[in-house]
């Protein structure tokens, strides 16, 4: 998954690098392309810079022309994004130009081209694929896959989003109650999402993170307290308040990963259905595995031990406490 900018940010201040065991790039480069006339394009280009290393990308023409750098603005305390603007200058009568990306070893580069007739185009580059042709037309499915697959990706490796979604199905006690509080958090993520994408709302990123935290961290402590059938809790007799008020935070969690892109107005609705799409695939998938492992368990009679069944509830509860602790010491001392 392309990470936020505020994962950069925890990363630095605690001192934790922000690559993976094979030096890869959590972060996803973004290259913003707009055509200006036949033979001159603007080029905005947005890396990631990552527990201080600075993403290395270079563009260049094959077909001729020349790349000059117009402006030019280094993040200088670990994190955040370097942004490069260039002027491309085709040479007259060039019938494919195509614009190479030097450097690009892993990760991805997102791209979004906008001709001059206001068509816009999206692509990931990424190693051994890192040339983009100016004058071809990429498909609405090929767009349609890419933000599905971000959205799958975003889901699938966010494990804050996947212990919450977790916690929910052990706190409730049947499926059906499990599939209302369900759609009530797909509903309320879905409103956020949309809203914040939008920029019709906006509220900063570290308290929504350190909410996304204590929603968690409230989950697992419910789930730690004796279950009273006779007297049962605001949140255990009426769970899908507590799904959808957690939701409307995990679906600002979700905005900003989206927003990184920084799509022009006119791509934002097709990418907003299909990263939300992805985001629902990515939710089946995890349920299914975890509806499947907790159904082996249940025949194993070891796990039937209360040891075993509290294991997992402490573990996300200390997990979740790490990272609210974390995220409000940021949110407080580093921001």
């Amino acid at each position: 998954m392309a990470l936020s900018c505020w994962h950069c940010r925890w990363r630095h201040a605690f001192g934790i690098n922000g690559t993976t065991s094979n030096g890869a790039s959590l972060s996803a480069s973004v290259g913003l392309i707009t055509q200006l006339d036949n033979q001159q394009y603007k080029l905005a280009l947005k890396l990631p810079v990552i527990a201080g290393e600075h993403t290395q990308i270079t563009p260049t023409l094959t077909n001729g022309g020349t790349i000059r750098l117009l402006s030019s603005q280094r993040s200088d305390n670990g994190f955040g994004m370097d942004e490069q603007d260039y002027l491309l200058q085709l040479k007259a009568n060039t019938s494919s130009p195509t614009l190479v990306f030097n450097g690009l070893k892993t990760g991805q580069l997102l791209t979004q081209l906008t001709q001059k007739d206001g068509q816009v185009s999206t692509l990931a580059l990424y190693k051994g694929h890192n040339r983009l042709h100016l004058t071809d037309k990429i498909s609405i499915w090929t767009t349609i896959k890419l933000f599905v697959t971000l959205g799958i990706t975003h889901i699938l490796t966010g494990i804050d989003h996947l212990m919450f979604v977790a916690g929910l199905l052990l706190f409730t006690r049947d499926f059906k109650t499990f599939l209302k509080a369900i759609t009530c958090f797909t509903l309320a993520h879905s409103i956020t999402l949309s809203l914040s994408a939008l920029n019709l709302v906006h509220i900063p990123e570290p308290p929504v993170e350190t909410g996304i935290a204590l929603s968690i961290l409230f989950l697992c402590y419910e789930l730690t307290r004796p279950y009273d059938k006779q007297h049962p809790t605001l949140s255990r007799k009426f769970p899908w308040i507590i799904s959808f008020s957690f939701g409307l935070l995990h679906g600002l969690g979700f905005a900003s990963a989206l927003k990184e892109v920084g799509l022009s107005q006119t791509s934002i609705p097709l990418a907003l259905a299909c990263f939300n799409i992805g985001v629902e695939i990515g939710q089946l998938i995890f349920l299914s595995f975890l509806i499947m492992l907790l159904k082996l368990c249940a025949k194993v009679h070891v796990f039937h031990h209360k040891f075993f069944q509290k294991v997992p509830l402490y573990t996300m509860g200390i997990m979740a406490s790490f990272w609210f602790i974390q995220r409000a010491y940021i949110m407080f001392h580093v921001l």
